[in-house]
């Protein structure tokens, strides 16, 4: 395929002066030719070499292209090489660099730090971050309580619910993981990176459970790319990590929040199979994940949603998404006291119920909760230690128990859906935070630590 070419009339050629043609076509063979016709001026058709060796003869013809009138003559024009497009929309960064809030000590503020930004490579996106939210496993990490789970490299850029706005694409990402187009000033939403090769990815479809799998908050930002984190002014998609397109009617905040509290709890609710009009469901737990999971439980009709968790201003959210009922843990302050409120609702207990608190001690609680050939889907246990529990009280109860972790691209997606067609019920925006900059990110986490605020947001605009 002969290469792109801009033209520069150089040199022309008329009938009374072929053989002088002849030796400029030699010398000019690189070049190309425009017809010059007394009518319509140049054709757009260059003429064939055979075409072009006739007209220098002087015979008058031409092999290609339709006669437009009287040929006057031939212009030879200079071949100009033209840089392709970059593969995949790729726009040249006009910055160079970025900034990041790092972990590098547990429990200490997290330290503002200058990076080279990275140039896509094949699979690659590189987005300006939109928002960020915070999440209780950026509680945990930070606090340095994920040390038995995983192995925690410092340092970090903390914080993995995020979207960013495309800037920079490498070859072969223009389509995102369900297949939309995506192109510059896209929002996308992304995952962390599963190996694509082991049986749970290739045969079970369980890529949150792959054990190769990089998560952006477990991997350190001192080499590149550096921007794997939420709290930066960049972000790196690498190869082979999901990432979706975010539709025009979801907020980025919104889109943040569902990336990975919303996703959560969608895939928890799909793996605890059906849920019907006839059913009484348990959440453990108002923060994030709970008044999320209320959210969707509620779109199933079950005849009792009971949250138990606080504060109170939760409590009241958890009714306006859903709860039938709400139990306060600081009125009920006991086990005995909850469950003995909880068998009074629902007449002996519930048929499902979910763990959504993390709280040291829900686990062994929730397992009494569920009555007998019951359902308990445990979500929000990752860093609170051991809990000491009875196996017989499962076994000789028939209990299920199911654990659920995170969710794949295709619950991204759906948790997309869900915001966009309940937004007007919901009204997400109720569960959002003040918003922090690079600056004071660290008063956030305090924030949603001391549980004044139930999701904080990262917004990379404000200045320090």
């Amino acid at each position: 395929m002969p290469e792109p070419m801009e033209s520069s009339a150089t040199i022309v050629a008329t009938p009374s002066a072929m053989p002088s043609a002849v030796a400029a076509v030699r010398a000019l063979r690189r070049r190309r030719f425009v017809r010059i016709s007394s009518s319509t001026g140049a054709d757009p058709d260059p003429p064939d070499p055979a075409a072009s060796s006739r007209v220098a003869r002087g015979t008058g013809a031409c092999a290609s292209g339709p006669a437009v009138g009287p040929v006057v003559g031939w212009a030879f024009t200079r071949r100009r090489r033209r840089r392709p497009p970059c593969p995949g929309g790729h726009r040249p960064l006009s910055v160079q660099t970025g900034r990041a809030a790092v972990l590098e000590t547990y429990h200490e503020p997290l330290a503002i730090r200058e990076f080279p930004l990275p140039e896509p490579e094949p699979g690659a996106i590189l987005v300006r971050m939109e928002a960020g939210t915070m999440c209780g496993s950026d509680l945990h990490i930070w606090r340095g309580e994920l040390g038995k789970s995983y192995t925690i490299p410092l340092p970090l850029i903390l914080g993995h619910e995020m979207v960013g706005s495309i800037i920079a694409m490498g070859a072969g990402t223009d389509l995102d993981s369900v297949g939309t187009p995506l192109t510059i000033g896209d929002r996308i939403i992304w995952a962390g990176v599963p190996c694509h090769h082991c049986e749970l990815c290739t045969v079970e479809h369980a890529t949150t459970l792959c054990a190769n799998r990089q998560m952006a908050p477990l991997r350190s930002c001192a080499g590149p790319p550096h921007f794997l984190g939420a709290f930066a002014e960049y972000g790196y998609i690498s190869p082979g990590a999901g990432r979706l397109r975010v539709p025009d009617e979801v907020a980025s905040e919104w889109a943040s929040a569902g990336s990975c509290a919303l996703r959560t709890c969608v895939q928890a609710v799909e793996k605890a199979g059906r849920v019907d009009f006839n059913d009484s469901v348990v959440v453990q737990g108002a923060g994030p994940l709970g008044l999320f999971a209320t959210a969707i439980l509620s779109t199933h009709g079950p005849r009792q949603l009971i949250v138990v968790g606080a504060p109170d201003d939760r409590l009241e959210l958890a009714r306006e998404w859903g709860a039938t009922h709400t139990i306060s843990i600081q009125e009920h302050p006991t086990p005995e006291a909850r469950l003995e409120a909880i068998r009074s609702i629902t007449g002996g207990g519930p048929r499902l119920a979910f763990e959504l608190s993390g709280a040291p001690g829900a686990f062994a609680e929730g397992v009494e909760i569920v009555r007998a050939n019951g359902r308990y889907v445990v979500v929000g246990t990752l860093g609170g230690g051991p809990q000491s529990i009875d196996p017989s009280r499962i076994v000789t109860r028939g209990l299920s128990v199911i654990g659920s972790m995170s969710g794949d691209t295709d619950v991204y997606s759906k948790a997309l859906v869900f915001l966009r067609d309940h937004r007007d019920r919901f009204g997400w925006d109720r569960m959002l935070g003040n918003r922090y900059g690079l600056h004071n990110v660290t008063e956030g986490l305090e924030a949603m630590l001391s549980m004044s605020e139930i999701k904080p947001v990262f917004d990379p605009t404000l200045a320090g």
